[in-house]
C-alpha cells in the first residue's frame, strides 16, 4: 500500500493527478510549475550552505520563536503532519544530543492508518508533551520535576530523583524514562539549554523535512482543547494531563484512525519488590484489624498471635520497598511530595502505621508477656502498663491502627488509580487491594486460631473463621475471574488477551493457590476436629497458599496491564 498523509496525498504521479482531478487544465498546469520552483528541503540546505551559513544557525533560529512566551504562554512542540516522512531522524539526533543509553529514547516515530475515502497512513513523530497539569510532576514523590514558569518546559531534576519510576506510570504518554545505569529517571527537556542561547533543540535541527518546530501556545487553548478532547488519533485522553503539543495537516485526521501498535501486547515489568510490599502490607492491616475485632469479642490469645505475624508481615513488607528504587539509599525523600503525590501519602501514613501496629500486637500480647517480664520490670513501669490497659489504651491503639492501616491501603490504590490505566481504575485497583487484606487477614486469623485450639486448647470461633475465609476466597476469586473475558474496553481486552496467553502460566497457577488455600483447605481444617494437630498444619497450609496465590495476583497487576501510550510509544 502506498503511504499517503492526512491531506490523502501520495508521493507519486497518481495521487498527483487525484490531488488536482478537479481542477481546471491551466490551474493544473500554473500549480505544477509553482511546486517545481520550490526548493526541497535539502536543496535549501546546500543553498545556504553555499552561502557561507555553514552552522546554519539564522536557518534554523526559523524554526524556534523569537521572544519568550507571556503571560498565559508556553513553548510548545509543532508538528507538520504532512512534512513527516518518518525518518526517525529526530529519534537519532535527540539520541545522540542527550547522551541516552541504548534503548532510551525521548522521541519516537509511530504510523496511524485508516481510510477517509483513501486509504491513510501517516507518519507522526512524538516527544514530551510539556504539559499544563503534568502527570509526571504531580505524582513525583520526591519534587524531581519542575515546569518553567517563563517557558512552561516541564524539566526532570535528576538530582532530586531516587528512581521510583513511578511517574512513567503516571505519564499517560510514557515519555519518563528509566536509565538502570543511572538508577534515575529521565526525560526530554526541549533542549532548554539550547533554545536559551536561540538555538533550535535536536529534533527540530535534524528534521529533513522541518516538520518539527518550537511554537508558543496559549495555556487557555490548551486547556479548551483538552477539555474538548482534541489532540492525535490514537492517543491517550488529552483531559488526563492537558499536553501542548500541536499537530496540523492540510486536512484534520479522521478520528476513526489507529496506531499500527495499538493491538501490541506485552508482559510489562513486574515490580517484584512492590508485589511483596503491597501484598505484605496488605496482609498486615487485614490481620491487626481482624484480630483486634477478635480481641473485643474475648478471643484475646488467637487475637494476639494474628495481630503479632500480621505486623511482623507489614515490617517485612515495608523493609522490602526501597528495593524497587534505583537509588535505594534515598528513600527518605519518599514524602517530600506530600502536596500532590499519593506515593508520598501512603509512605507517611504507612509510618504512621507501623509503630501503632507494633503497639497493639504488643499490648495484645501483654496478659502473656507481663508475668515472665514482671520480675525484671520496675514496678513503676508495671503501674503504668496496669493504668494504660485501665484506660483502654489497647482499645485505642488498635483503633488507631486499623484506621491508619485502612488509609494506607486506600493510599496504595490511589497511586495506581491515577495513572488512568484501565485495568488499574476505580474498584479493579481498590477492590483487589481489599480483598488482599480480607482474604490474607482472616486466613492468618484462621492460622493463628488453631494453633492456639491445639497449643493450649484456648476456645476460638474457628467455625466462622472457616466460613469467612471460604466466602472471601470464593468472592476475590469470582471478581478477578471477570477480567479474565473483558471486551467492555480495548485496553482491557488487551490484558485479558495476556492473562489467557503469554502469562497463561501464572493466571492459572494464581486460581489454583486461591482454590486450594482458601477454599478446599478450610474446609479440610473444619473437617479434622477442632483443637488437632492436623487441623492447626492445615489451616497454616491454607494461609501460605493463599498468601502465594495473591502474590501471583499482585505479579499479574502489574505484568498484565496494557500502558496508555502515543502511536510508535511501544518500547522494545
Amino acid at each position: 500500500m502506498t503511504a499517503i498523509s492526512n491531506n490523502q496525498q501520495q508521493t507519486g504521479p497518481e495521487s498527483r493527478a487525484a490531488q488536482h482531478a478537479e481542477q481546471q487544465p491551466g490551474d493544473l498546469l500554473r500549480s505544477l510549475l509553482e511546486e517545481s520552483r520550490q526548493l526541497t528541503a535539502v536543496e535549501r540546505f546546500a543553498k545556504a550552505h553555499d552561502e557561507g551559513e555553514p552552522e546554519l544557525a539564522s536557518h534554523y533560529r526559523d524554526l524556534i520563536p523569537l521572544s519568550a512566551p507571556g503571560e498565559g504562554e508556553q513553548y510548545a512542540f509543532e508538528v507538520d503532519l504532512d512534512a513527516c516522512s518518518g525518518c526517525k531522524a529526530c529519534v537519532s539526533a535527540c539520541h545522540h544530543m542527550n547522551g541516552l543509553d541504548p534503548g532510551e529514547t525521548w522521541r519516537a516515530v509511530g504510523q496511524l492508518y485508516g481510510a477517509n475515502g483513501l486509504p491513510i497512513i501517516q507518519h507522526v513523530t512524538t516527544a514530551c508533551h510539556h504539559c499544563v497539569d503534568p502527570g509526571c510532576l504531580n505524582g513525583c514523590p520526591t519534587n524531581a520535576y519542575e515546569k518553567d514558569r517563563e517557558t512552561g518546559i516541564v524539566r526532570h531534576l535528576d538530582d532530586q530523583c531516587f528512581g521510583c519510576q513511578y511517574c512513567t506510570m503516571a505519564c499517560p504518554y510514557e515519555v519518563p524514562q528509566y536509565s538502570p545505569s543511572k538508577g534515575i529517571v529521565r526525560k526530554c527537556d526541549m533542549c532548554h539549554s539550547r533554545l536559551s542561547e536561540g538555538e533550535a533543540p535536536a529534533c527540530v535541527q535534524a528534521c529533513p523535512n522541518e516538520a518539527i518546530k518550537i511554537s508558543v501556545v496559549s495555556v487557555a487553548d490548551a486547556k479548551a482543547k483538552a477539555a474538548a478532547g482534541e489532540f492525535l488519533p490514537s492517543s491517550p485522553p488529552p483531559e488526563l494531563t492537558k499536553p501542548t503539543t500541536i499537530y496540523r495537516g492540510e486536512r484534520p485526521l479522521p478520528a476513526s484512525l489507529r496506531a499500527a501498535d495499538a493491538d501490541h501486547i506485552a508482559p510489562q515489568h513486574a515490580h517484584l519488590p512492590l508485589v511483596f510490599m503491597l501484598v505484605l502490607t496488605q496482609a498486615s492491616v487485614g490481620a491487626v484489624a481482624t484480630g483486634a475485632v477478635a480481641r473485643w469479642a474475648g478471643y484475646e490469645a488467637s487475637a494476639a498471635g494474628a495481630m503479632i505475624a500480621g505486623t511482623l508481615a507489614g515490617l517485612f513488607g515495608l523493609a522490602l520497598a526501597p528495593l524497587h528504587l534505583g537509588r535505594p539509599h534515598l528513600a527518605f525523600r519518599s514524602v517530600l511530595g506530600w502536596r500532590h503525590s499519593w506515593l508520598s501519602r501512603e509512605a507517611i501514613v504507612f509510618g504512621l502505621y507501623a509503630p501503632l501496629a507494633i503497639g497493639a500486637a504488643a499490648l495484645a500480647a501483654m496478659p502473656w508477656l507481663r508475668p515472665i517480664a514482671d520480675p525484671y520490670l520496675p514496678a513503676a513501669v508495671g503501674g503504668l502498663l496496669d493504668s494504660a490497659i485501665a484506660f483502654r489504651a489497647p482499645i485505642a491503639t488498635e483503633l488507631l491502627a486499623v484506621l491508619s492501616g485502612a488509609a494506607a491501603v486506600f493510599c496504595s490504590a490511589k497511586i495506581y488509580q491515577f495513572t488512568g490505566r484501565a485495568f488499574w481504575l476505580g474498584w479493579r485497583t481498590g477492590a483487589k487491594f481489599a480483598g488482599t487484606a480480607v482474604v490474607l487477614g482472616l486466613s492468618l486469623m484462621l492460622a493463628a486460631a488453631a494453633a492456639a485450639e491445639y497449643a493450649a486448647g484456648i476456645t476460638s470461633p474457628l467455625s466462622l473463621l472457616i466460613g469467612a475465609v471460604t466466602v472471601a476466597t470464593i468472592v476475590k476469586l469470582v471478581y478477578e475471574a471477570t477480567t479474565l473475558n473483558a471486551r467492555t474496553n480495548h485496553s482491557l481486552a488487551l490484558s485479558s488477551r495476556l492473562m489467557t496467553g503469554q502469562l497463561q502460566g501464572p493466571t492459572v497457577a494464581r486460581f489454583v493457590a486461591g482454590g486450594l488455600g482458601g477454599v478446599l483447605l478450610p474446609v479440610a481444617v473444619a473437617a479434622c476436629g477442632v483443637g488437632s494437630l492436623a487441623a492447626a498444619v492445615l489451616a497454616v497450609a491454607s494461609f501460605g497458599l493463599l498468601l502465594v496465590g495473591e502474590l501471583l495476583e499482585r505479579y499479574l497487576y502489574f505484568a498484565a496491564v496494557v500502558p496508555l501510550r502515543m502511536p510508535g510509544g511501544v518500547k522494545s
